[in-house]
């Protein structure tokens, strides 16, 4: 069972804990003496996707000082910077690039997920379980993960049950958290449902009749 989230459902859905932070201060804030916190101060990770440019925006909007994890590719973060917030190149499946980006920060809102032709575990478990890690190993204030609707209901599910297990793993950390359970968004609608069914691939879905209130990110 994932109600103890690291072993988890091992075999049926890669719930593993097989990556761990290479962060080996404890601190109170942070890594070093003399780094300044501010309870502004937030990290974005997914700051390019759908969800995380929406919160990126309302947080600078809101006075932030927004900081944005994004991998180390050129042109695609080039927005946030014009909006003013400050980007660092991290990867979650290379744990040992976490820790220098949140030296100074006061809450992660962790808004990531894998791309669609990674492996689903990559990013959203072995990933985020660096990332958590580095987070309480450094002694982060506040963690605000982005979960689904219903995760805990749907173990058949690869993402769901990931999801699940992560805010378990949070949960045990303890971190001080506040997770926040999405139902699907409308920008995902063609990408995840219109354009695999036409390439005649699988599509993952529930027998179940679910009222979901698709949410416009913009």
């Amino acid at each position: 069972s994932c109600a103890r989230p690291h072993p988890a459902r091992a075999v049926s859905s890669g719930c593993r804990l097989v990556v761990t932070c290479n962060a080996q201060a404890a601190a109170p804030i942070s890594i070093g003496q003399g780094t300044p916190v501010r309870p502004t101060s937030v990290l974005v990770v997914g700051a390019t996707g759908t969800l995380g440019r929406q919160v990126v925006r309302r947080a600078l909007d809101e006075g932030y000082d927004v900081r944005c994890l994004v991998r180390p590719r050129p042109a695609p973060a080039d927005f946030l910077r014009d909006w003013g917030a400050t980007v660092v190149n991290a990867d979650l499946s290379k744990p040992e690039t976490i820790p220098a980006t949140l030296v100074g920060v006061h809450t992660v809102i962790d808004c990531a997920t894998g791309r669609p032709e990674e492996p689903i575990r990559t990013v959203d478990w072995e990933g985020k379980v660096a990332l958590i890690q580095c987070a309480k190993a450094m002694g982060i204030q506040k963690y605000v993960f982005y979960s689904i609707h219903n995760c805990d209901k749907h173990p058949e599910v690869p993402l769901m049950e990931i999801k699940y297990c992560t805010e378990r793993f949070i949960q045990d950390t303890g971190l001080d958290y506040t997770i926040i359970r999405l139902c699907g968004f409308m920008q995902g609608l063609i990408g995840q449902y219109a354009v695999p069914i036409l390439e005649e691939k699988s599509v993952w879905g529930t027998d179940a009749p679910t009222r979901i209130a698709y949410m416009d990110t913009q």
